[in-house]
């Protein structure tokens, strides 16, 4: 079943230059649509919308907070 999900992603300084919406595409076959954002030299908080297959989105979360992403399921993106 296909999903429209919304969250607050916090990418460590160490991890703001990898290629997350590459990585996000190509392995799990998601839609990921950055809304909002702020980025600095220490970290990058992002408001993203996940769309695709429900089990791809889950898998995709957990794929990041493994990598030592901070993920945060929310209703409505306010950065």
């Amino acid at each position: 079943m296909r999903t429209k999900k919304k969250f607050i992603i916090t990418f460590p300084k160490e991890l703001v230059r990898e290629p997350w919406n590459y990585n996000l595409i190509t392995r799990f076959d998601i839609i990921p649509n950055i809304v909002a954002g702020t980025i600095s030299e220490d970290s990058a908080i992002l408001g993203y919308e996940f769309d695709g297959e429900a089990t791809k989105v889950e898998s995709a979360v957990h794929y990041l907070r493994e990598k030592g992403v901070q993920v945060e399921a929310v209703d409505e993106i306010r950065l």
